[in-house]
C-alpha cells in the first residue's frame, strides 16, 4: 500500500526482508517485539517512534524515517551503541518496523517528535549529563558482576539452572553496552562454560539441571581462570569509578575508548613484515580481522585491526593483507594498550618484496632462546589485566615430537610446548616438509599450567633460501582450550615437568575444584591437607592463608583471598614448571622433516605395520616416518631400481628413494624415466623427479642428463604438479650454479618473485574474496598455475573456506598438485564414508588423483562394500600397475566381487601387459595348490577383460593343468582352452 506524502507505508510481516536485509537483526528484533520489549509507540509524519527496554537503567530511544522516493526505504536511528556503527537498523529499530508490520494500529498519532527522539530537534543532551549516566550504568554493571560472582563462589555451579544462564548472557549484552568490554566477553566466556556439553539442546535442557549433572563435564581450571579475572577486573573498576585513575592500557584493555588521533602516540620509520592473518568472531559476535607485524627495526610487534559488529562485517569490505611484502619506512598512530600495539596506518611507505634480507632481519630482531620467551611472559604476567599472550619471535633449532604434542626446542636443548592441537600439527607438517626451522613467531601464554607457544608463522630454510610461512588458519583461534585433570597431569609427566611443578599444579586443580562446588563446603578437611601439600613445597605463606580460609563464618568472606591464593599460585606453577629440556643424544631426526627429532625408536617396523599403527592413531607421522626410511635404507640398491612399483608410490619414501638413488648416475635416471613414462600414480611420477633432482645436484657425469629430463617434464609434461616440481628443482640448481659462480642469482629471484607475486595475489583472493564464486575462480586459477608456493592458500581453503564446493575444488587441486602431506586427511575422509558420503566422494577422487599407496588399501575397502564403484574403480586404476597386484589379492580372497557389474571396470582400465603379467605370476605361485584350478577359473575371468590377457592367462592356466585330473581340474582345463579358441563357448 503506498503512502500519502508525509506519512508513513503500511506494510506486511512478509515485506520486512525487503527493508531489513540483515536476518540476523530481524530476527533479534522480532524477539524483542514478542517480549513485550518495546514501549510508547508513535507516529508523527513520515517518522515512527518508540522507547525499547535495555540492559541499563533507561530505556533507548527509537525512530524510523521513511521515504518514497527513489524507492520505498526506512532508515533507523538508535540511542543504543550500535549508532556508533551507522548501521541502518540496530535491532531495536529492527523491533520497532516489526510493530509496524503487525499493529500499526497501535502506533499513536503525535502532533510532534517525542523529546530526545533520535533526529528531533530538540534530541540534543549536554555532554556532562551524558557522562553521569555512562558512570551510573558502568557502576552497575560491576556490581552485578560481583554479586554474580559472589553467588557463584558461595554456592557452587550445581544448582546453576539454564534460567541463570540466560540471565548471564543478557548482562553480557548489556555490560558491552555500557562498555564493559572485558567484562562482557568474560561473562559470556563463564556462560558458555556452564552451558557445557552436558546442557544438551532438548527439551530436558531448558530447567535447572539435578545438582551434579553439570558438573561432572566442568573444567574446573577454566571456570576458576574466568571466575579470578572477573572479580579482580570488578575490584579495579570500582577503584577507578571511585575516582582512581586507569592507565591508558588498562582503558583500552578493560573499558575500551575511542581513541581519536591527538590520544594515540606516533610511529615513525617503521618496517614491518606481516606474519600473520586472521579473521575471527568474539564471545560477544563482533568480527575481527587481524594483520600481526614483526618492526625489522626493533623487533616489536603490532597489529592492525578491522573491528565490527558481525552484522555490519557482512556488507564492509575487509581490510586487506600485507602477505609477501615488506612496509619500509611505514608510519602510523599507535592505541594503548599491550603487545601486539594496535596502530592506524598513516602511510603505508615503500612496499617491497618479501625477500631474504628481511628474512634475515626477523632472525636477527627474533629472542635468541626459549629462555628469553619465557623471561618475557613472566614479565607480561606480572600485571593481572594483561592479555592472557604475548606476542613473540624465538630462534628454535627443532621440533621433538613426543606422544601427540610437539615442543620447540632451541640450540641449548631447553623446550616450549606446543599445544595438543591436531590441525596445527597437520599445518607445521606442511610447512617444515624438506626445510629446516629457523625460528617461530607466535603467542606464548599458559596452557593449564604449562608454558606454550601458539605458532602462527615459522621462518624456514629451505633449498631455496629463507621462507615465511604461515601455519595458523584464517578463521582458526590462535589458541585452544586448557587442558584439565588428567589431561594436564598426563602432558605435564610426558614433558618432563618436574615433580614439584606436577604436585603444586594438582594443589591448583583441587583448589580449582573447590571454587566450582562452592566455598560454603570449603572446611579444614579440604583445605588442611593441601596446606600440607603446599609447606612440602616450601609455600609456607600460601600454607597459612588456605588454612585461614575456613576461620571466616562468612563464605563470601573468604573469595577474595582465595583467588588472590589461587592467582600467586599461578605465578609459582609458571616458574616452576618452565622450560623442559631434551637430551639431544637419546633423539632422531626425521629424515623425512629435517627440523624435527624423535626419541629414538627400540626396534624396526615394516610399513604394513606402520601403515596399521597410523590409522590406529597409535603413531605420529614423524615416527612413522623414521621407520619408513629404516625400512627402505636396509634395501638393496639392485631393489630399488628393480621393482621401482610400489615403493616410489609411497610419498613417505620419496625423500630417502632421492637419497639413495643419487650416486645411482644413469641407472637412477633410467628408472625415474621409466617412473614418468609408465602409465602410473601421480606420486611415483612425483618420485621420479626427485630422484631427478637428487642425481643432478650429487654431480658427475650424469648430472646434466639429469637436468635436462628436468627440463623437458617441465616444458611438456601434462600434470601440472609434475611441472610444478620440475620447475622448482631446476630454481634450485640455477641457484646453486648462480652462487657457485659468485654474486648473483638475481635471474632466479626474479623469475620466482614473478611467480610469487601472482600466487599471493591469487591467495589473497582466495582468502578474502565475499563470494564463493570469486574465491572459486582464485582456487582455480592458482591449480593451474601448478606453483608449490600455492600449498598453504590451498589448504587454508581446504579446511577453513565458508563453501563446501570451493573446500571441494581445494581438495582436488592438493591433489592435482601433489600434496602427499594430505594423504592421511583423505583416508580417514574416505573411511567415515558412512558418516558423510559427499566428503567421502571427494576423498576418493583425491586419492586417486594423488596415486600414494597410503590410499589404495582404503579405496579397496571400499571397492569391496561396492561404494561408488564407478568413482572408486576409476581412482584405484589411476594408481596403474601398483595397485593391480593388491587388487587381485582381495578378489582373490572376495571373490563374490568378481560377480559385480562394474566390478572389473578397474582391471579393464589399466594396461593390457600389465594386467596380464600380474596374473601371470599368479598362476605361477598358485599352481600345484589344492584348490588352484578354483582359482585358475577366477583367473581367466579377469584376464577376460582384455584380448592380451586373456590369451597369455589361458596359455598358463592350459600348460598348468595338462594332464590334470578332477572335476575341477578339467571344467578349468576346458575354460582356458575355450579362451583360446581350441574348445568352442557353449550356447
Amino acid at each position: 500500500m503506498s503512502a500519502a506524502p508525509g506519512e508513513v507505508q503500511r506494510i506486511g510481516a512478509g515485506e520486512l526482508r525487503a527493508f531489513i536485509q540483515d536476518a540476523g537483526e530481524l530476527k533479534k528484533g522480532t524477539l524483542l517485539y514478542d517480549g513485550g520489549q518495546l514501549l510508547n509507540l508513535a507516529r508523527h509524519e513520515n517518522k515512527l517512534f518508540c522507547e525499547a527496554r535495555g540492559s541499563g537503567a533507561a530505556p533507548y530511544k527509537v525512530t524510523l524515517v521513511y521515504s518514497g522516493s527513489p524507492a520505498p526505504a526506512f532508515k533507523g536511528r538508535c540511542t543504543c551503541p550500535a549508532r556508533t556503527f551507522n548501521t541502518a537498523f540496530c535491532k531495536h529499530a529492527a523491533a520497532l518496523l516489526v510493530a509496524w508490520a503487525r499493529a500499526p494500529e497501535s502506533f499513536v498519532v503525535s502532533d510532534a517528535a517525542p523529546p530526545g527522539a533520535p533526529g528531533a530537534e530538540t534530541a540534543r543532551k549536554s555532554v556532562k549529563k551524558g557522562s553521569a549516566n555512562a558512570q551510573a550504568l558502568m557502576k552497575s554493571g560491576v556490581e552485578q558482576v560481583g554479586t554474580l560472582v559472589r553467588e557463584l563462589a558461595v554456592a557452587g555451579v550445581a544448582a546453576i539452572g539454564a534460567d541463570r544462564i540466560e540471565q548471564m548472557e543478557k548482562l553480557a549484552e548489556g555490560l558491552r553496552e555500557n562498555r564493559l568490554r572485558r567484562l562482557s566477553a568474560r561473562t559470556l566466556d563463564l556462560a558458555a562454560l556452564l552451558r557445557g556439553p552436558a546442557a544438551g539442546a532438548g527439551p530436558a535442557a531448558s530447567g535447572p539441571q539435578a545438582p551434579g549433572a553439570r558438573r561432572g563435564a566442568l573444567p574446573a581450571v577454566a571456570y576458576a581462570n574466568l571466575m579470578a579475572d572477573l572479580l579482580l577486573t570488578a575490584r579495579k573498576l570500582e577503584k577507578h569509578l571511585a575516582g582512581e585513575p586507569l592507565d591508558d592500557r588498562h582503558v583500552e584493555e578493560l573499558v575500551g575508548k575511542t581513541w581519536k588521533a591527538s590520544d594515540r602516540k606516533p610511529a615513525e620509520g617503521l618496517t614491518l613484515v606481516e606474519y600473520a592473518f586472521s579473521t575471527r568472531t568474539t564471545s560477544d559476535d563482533y568480527v575481527i580481522r587481524e594483520s600481526r607485524f614483526l618492526d625489522l627495526e626493533t623487533g616489536r610487534h603490532f597489529s592492525e585491526k578491522q573491528i565490527l559488529p558481525a552484522f555490519m562485517a557482512k556488507r564492509t569490505e575487509p581490510k586487506r593483507s600485507f602477505a609477501g611484502e615488506v612496509l619500509a619506512g611505514a608510519r602510523a598512530t599507535t592505541y594503548p594498550g599491550y603487545p601486539p600495539l594496535r596502530l592506524d596506518f598513516t602511510d603505508l611507505g615503500d612496499k617491497r618484496p618479501l625477500e631474504a634480507g628481511a628474512l634475515e632481519a626477523v632472525l636477527a630482531r627474533a629472542l635468541p632462546d626459549v629462555g628469553a620467551a619465557l623471561a618475557a611472559l613472566q614479565e607480561h604476567r606480572k600485571d593481572v589485566f594483561a592479555p592472557d599472550l604475548v606476542p613473540v619471535a624465538v630462534r628454535i633449532d627443532t621440533l621433538f615430537a613426543r606422544g601427540a604434542r610437539l615442543s620447540a626446542v632451541d640450540d641449548k636443548g631447553e623446550a616450549l610446548h606446543l599445544p595438543d592441537d591436531a590441525a596445527l600439527e597437520e599445518r607445521l607438517a606442511g610447512s617444515l616438509r624438506d626445510a629446516r626451522l629457523r625460528a617461530l613467531l607466535g603467542d606464548v601464554g599458559i596452557d593449564a599450567a604449562l608454558p606454550t607457544l601458539w605458532p602462527l608463522a615459522a621462518v624456514v630454510e629451505g633449498p631455496l633460501g629463507l621462507e615465511l610461512r604461515p601455519v595458523v588458519e584464517q578463521g582458526a583461534a590462535a589458541r585452544s582450550g586448557p587442558l584439565e585433570g588428567s589431561a594436564w597431569n598426563a602432558a605435564a609427566r610426558e614433558a618432563g615437568a618436574s615433580p614439584a611443578a606436577i604436585a603444586l599444579g594438582e594443589v591448583r586443580e583441587e583448589l580449582a575444584e573447590a571454587l566450582a562446588t562452592g566455598l560454603t563446603g570449603l572446611g579444614a578437611r579440604v583445605t588442611d591437607p593441601l596446606a600440607e601439600r603446599l609447606r612440602d613445597l616450601r609455600l609456607e605463606k600460601q600454607a597459612a592463608l588456605l588454612q585461614g580460609l575456613p576461620q571466616r563464618p562468612e563464605p563470601a568472606d573468604r573469595l577474595d583471598d582465595f583467588i588472590k591464593l589461587y592467582q600467586v599460585l599461578e605465578m609459582a606453577l609458571v616458574r616452576l614448571a618452565g622450560a623442559t629440556h631434551i637430551d639431544s643424544a637419546s633423539t632422531e631426526r626425521v629424515p623425512t622433516y629435517e627440523s624435527v627429532t624423535v626419541a629414538r625408536p627400540d626396534e624396526a617396523l615394516p610399513p604394513d605395520e606402520v601403515a596399521r599403527r597410523r590409522a590406529a592413531g597409535a603413531m605420529s607421522r614423524y615416527v612413522a616416518a623414521v621407520h619408513y626410511a629404516r625400512h627402505y635404507e636396509s634395501l638393496p640398491a639392485s631393489e630399488l631400481v628393480e621393482s621401482i612399483f610400489p615403493l616410489w608410490a609411497d610419498g613417505t619414501a620419496t625423500p630417502t628413494i632421492a637419497r639413495t638413488f643419487a650416486p645411482l648416475g644413469a641407472e637412477a635416471i633410467a628408472a625415474a624415466e621409466r617412473a614418468l613414462t609408465v602409465k602410473a600414480g601421480r606420486v611415483a611420477k612425483l618420485t621420479a623427479v626427485r630422484v631427478l633432482q637428487a642425481v643432478a645436484l650429487h654431480g658427475g657425469a650424469a648430472s646434466a642428463d639429469a637436468a635436462a629430463m628436468l627440463g623437458r617434464v617441465a616444458e611438456h609434461a601434462k600434470d601440472a604438479g609434475l611441472r610444478a616440481l620440475a620447475r622448482d628443482a631446476l630454481d634450485v640448481l640455477d641457484a646453486l650454479d648462480a652462487r657457485a659462480a659468485g654474486p648473483g642469482g638475481g635471474a632466479v629471484r626474479a623469475r620466482r618473485a614473478a611467480r610469487m607475486e601472482r600466487v599471493q595475489e591469487l591467495a589473497k583472493t582466495l582468502g578474502a574474496a565475499p563470494t564463493k564464486e570469486e574465491r572459486g575462480e582464485a582456487l582455480k586459477a592458482l591449480a593451474e598455475l601448478g606453483d608449490l608456493s600455492a600449498l598453504p592458500a590451498l589448504r587454508r581453503a581446504f579446511y577453513a573456506d565458508a563453501a563446501r564446493g570451493v573446500r571441494e575444488e581445494a581438495a582436488y587441486a592438493l591433489a592435482q598438485l601433489g600434496d602427499v602431506e594430505m594423504v592421511e586427511t583423505f583416508v580417514r575422509m574416505l573411511a567415515s564414508r558412512g558418516e558423510d558420503e559427499r566428503e567421502a566422494k571427494i576423498a576418493a577422487y583425491a586419492l586417486g588423483y594423488l596415486g600414494d599407496v597410503r590410499g589404495l588399501s582404503e579405496l579397496l575397502a571400499a571397492y569391496a562394500e561396492g561404494y561408488k564403484p564407478g568413482i572408486v574403480a576409476d581412482a584405484i586404476r589411476a594408481f596403474g600397475p601398483v595397485a593391480l597386484a593388491p587388487l587381485v589379492e582381495l578378489i582373490e580372497a572376495r571373490p563374490e566381487i568378481a560377480k559385480r557389474a562394474a566390478a572389473l571396470d578397474a582391471l579393464k582400465k589399466m594396461e593390457d601387459a600389465a594386467v596380464a603379467g600380474c596374473l601371470l605370476e599368479r598362476v605361477e605361485a598358485r599352481r600345484g595348490e589344492a584348490d588352484f584350478p578354483e582359482r585358475a577359473q577366477l583367473y581367466l575371468k579377469l584376464a577376460d577383460v582384455h584380448p592380451h590377457s586373456r590369451r597369455e592367462v589361458a596359455s598358463a592356466v592350459a600348460a598348468a593343468l595338462a594332464g590334470a585330473e578332477g572335476k575341477d581340474a578339467q571344467a578349468a582345463l576346458r575354460a582356458a582352452q575355450r579362451a583360446l579358441g581350441v574348445v568352442k563357448r557353449s550356447k
